[in-house]
């Protein structure tokens, strides 16, 4: 009896520690960041620091779009090619319209809200599966970019709409701050609004919150037209930062930016999941992608590694919910 009741508080500890993922990947973050930056001396520079932060900053972005559509219990593969789409029609519009920078970017991001939400009528209405609804939709998209591009980019756009992507504000990259405000607006939004809490209610259990009268098609098609839009505007701020559109920009960005959520603690399985853990798990990412430039690494491994990565993401996830 009493090895049983000295034993209890540790099982608790260790059930306690268990549960929170955000911390954990947090600790593992730390703990990389540390032996990385002891071993490799170019690695601690303030410059490489920036220049990685920039770097994850807008995986991050549509990482935290990508989030709430996961923990509605959604997916979505489109995000990439919703990405170059935006960028690309924004560029069009400041370059061969001259329309003002504030009002392409506005249109741009509607493109994205609007391809969020045929997602979310495919997925909430018509029932599909949000699988493959998102992979057809986003052949689409990719396909309405090279009918009207022929694959061509958009460069020579406005000086001052480079600052949003190359710009600095109190030295610190701009598009870290962007990323930060969204964390920070997401967030609240999640934990302190009625919205945020029906998002992880759909994803915990649809059944139940359809019994309890909540229009779970309004919440999916929500979270898919916030995750276009957040999408869209990351691939504004990467037109911005190359200072060009690339009809194929962004288009690689599906899967790192799940594989970000899911190791930030985010279930692919829904109703779980905090922004966050999201910022950790795309940084720690960017500091892996960065530790094998800097090791000199070859590109066809660095792909390679990327793969098991995110395997092991998923597997971590399976895990926990067999915990």
């Amino acid at each position: 009896m009493n090895k049983v009741a000295r034993n209890f508080p540790k099982i608790r500890l260790l059930k306690g520690f268990q549960l929170n993922e955000e911390i954990t990947i947090l600790m593992i973050f730390l703990f990389i960041f540390i032996v990385v930056s002891i071993i490799v001396p170019q690695f601690r520079t303030i410059y490489n620091f920036l220049s990685v932060f920039r770097q994850f900053s807008l995986i991050s972005i549509v990482a935290m779009g990508e989030t709430l559509v996961l923990i509605s219990g959604g997916f979505d593969l489109s995000v990439g090619s919703i990405a170059a789409l935006s960028g690309m029609f924004t560029a069009h519009m400041m370059v061969t319209f001259n329309w003002p920078i504030w009002l392409s970017v506005i249109i741009g991001m509607s493109i994205g809200g609007f391809c969020g939400l045929l997602n979310g009528l495919l997925v909430g209405k018509v029932k599909i599966n949000p699988l493959i609804a998102t992979l057809a939709s986003g052949w689409i998209f990719n396909g309405i970019i090279l009918i009207t591009t022929k694959g061509w980019p958009v460069a020579e756009l406005p000086k001052p709409f480079y600052f949003l992507g190359q710009g600095y504000l109190l030295g610190i990259p701009f598009p870290i701050i962007i990323m930060l405000v969204i964390g920070v607006i997401l967030s609240v939004f999640l934990s302190k609004t009625v919205y945020g809490r029906n998002i992880y209610a759909v994803g915990g259990n649809e059944r139940a919150s359809i019994l309890s009268g909540l229009n779970v098609d309004n919440v999916k098609i929500m979270v898919f037209v916030m995750c276009g839009l957040f999408a869209g505007f990351a691939g504004i701020v990467l037109s911005s930062r190359m200072g060009s559109a690339q009809a194929t920009g962004g288009t690689q960005w599906p899967l790192p930016a799940i594989a970000a959520a899911v190791i930030g603690g985010v279930s692919l399985s829904g109703g779980k999941g905090k922004i966050y853990g999201v910022i950790i798990g795309s940084a720690l990412l960017g500091i892996i992608n960065n530790i094998l430039v800097l090791l000199h690494v070859s590109p066809y491994w660095q792909s390679l590694i990327s793969g098991f990565i995110l395997i092991g993401a998923v597997a971590i996830d399976t895990i926990r919910k067999g915990r």
